[in-house]
């Protein structure tokens, strides 16, 4: 049984420079998270919005001394051991990821995760979109587990119940069929207490790229450097 999590995988490769460089991301990460989630629920005055704002703005002008293109990847990032520290669902650097922690387990992965205001749809509720964005996430994982990292081609989404501000969530994937380049998955999320009773259940069907269609979609890397089954959902 391989019990592996994302962000276990790859880490021994790393060296010394990047494990720090990755480090520094996720901290702040944690406290932009902390920034955003503060945000959007602060009811403080006007004027003390207005200086938070100044601040903001000051850091953004720090920050903004040295970018990459938006169609490069991140350096901190490695495709072929899935560490992808800006992405919004998994990545440790990003402001509102929660970030999920999948663990792999043959063809199926399992998260768990917390959602907070910045995160809500309906009051006290998670956004319909963002068990969406999850879910389809987790398939992808899901699939790439099963040896078969592919995009996402369809992805359908059955709301049952709502999701819950707040409380301990899980999400569960797993591949259930296999035809040519294309991988079918089944997801759900649930409460971590009640992990039987379904909120939101999903299918979707991802497609393993092939060399073609990767430098075709995916210029910034030709070069035969990056095998087509590292770039998936």
């Amino acid at each position: 049984m391989n019990r592996e999590s994302d962000r276990e995988h790859g880490v021994d490769e790393a060296t010394d420079e990047m494990a720090d460089r990755r480090a520094a991301v996720a901290e702040l990460g944690a406290e932009l998270r902390a920034l955003v989630e503060t945000a959007v629920r602060t009811e403080v005055a006007p004027e003390e919005l207005r200086h938070v704002a100044k601040e903001a703005r000051r850091l953004t002008d720090r920050l903004d001394e040295r970018q990459r293109a938006i169609t490069e990847v991140a350096s901190v990032d490695d495709l072929t051991s899935r560490v992808r520290m800006y992405n919004p669902v998994i990545g440790d650097g990003h402001p509102v990821a929660p970030p999920i922690d999948f663990v792999h387990d043959g063809d199926e992965v399992t998260g768990h995760f917390t959602l907070g205001a910045m995160h809500e749809g309906p009051p006290s509720y998670g956004h319909g979109g963002m068990s969406a964005l999850f879910l389809d996430q987790a398939l992808g994982h899901a699939a790439a587990s099963s040896g078969r990292p592919g995009v996402t081609t369809d992805l359908t989404v059955r709301y049952l119940r709502p999701v819950p501000l707040g409380v301990p969530l899980r999400i569960h994937a797993v591949a259930v069929e296999k035809a040519a380049s294309r991988t079918t998955v089944r997801g759900v999320i649930t409460t971590a207490e009640a992990p039987d009773v379904p909120l939101v259940e999903s299918e979707g069907r991802f497609m393993t790229l092939n060399r073609a269609q990767l430098e075709r979609l995916f210029a910034q890397l030709s070069g035969g450097r990056t095998p087509p089954g590292s770039v998936h959902d």
